[in-house]
């Protein structure tokens, strides 16, 4: 895959993090750690910033992410193995129906070449807000209405 820019990282990689990671925190039913999510955050956007552009497939590019965002909730201490996967499952999968839906949406509404949606950051950063605005609406939910993965 291409490598990102550093602010490209900083734009949409870590927003992004952030928001999976807000899930994954509310699906296992962990306490909002702002602080422990904008660490989490940063670091995958860097490690990812990193191995982006040696691995070619998108799908083992997921499994990647995946793998980045279970060590560090081992790390981080944020909770234990298998609570940590099953949750950052849920939350990248949650993440990509989001992305998906959102990328077919603008482009049926707008006819918007995907092409060009990768070549001008403005309007990839304006399609790019309502996925993450969903994303943190999701999130929001599943904290207000406890929608919880696992109870104790």
């Amino acid at each position: 895959m291409d490598r990102l820019t550093i602010w490209e990282v900083f734009l949409f990689s870590v927003p992004e993090a952030a928001v999976i990671i807000s899930i994954a925190f509310g699906l296992a039913g962990v306490k909002f750690q702002p602080k422990k999510i904008l660490y989490m955050s940063v670091l995958t956007g860097i490690i990812l910033y990193f191995i982006r552009p040696l691995v070619s497939s998108y799908i083992v590019n997921v499994i990647l992410y995946i793998g980045v965002l279970m060590i560090l909730f081992l790390v981080f201490k944020v909770m234990d193995f298998f609570k940590g996967m099953m949750s950052v499952i849920l939350a990248v999968s949650i993440y990509l129906i989001i992305e998906y839906l959102n990328v077919t949406a603008i482009q049926f509404l707008f006819d918007i070449d995907p092409v060009i949606l990768l070549k001008d950051y403005v309007l990839r950063f304006v399609c790019f807000l309502p996925q993450l605005l969903t994303a943190i609406l999701i999130s929001f939910a599943i904290r207000k209405y406890k929608l919880y993965l696992f109870t104790e």
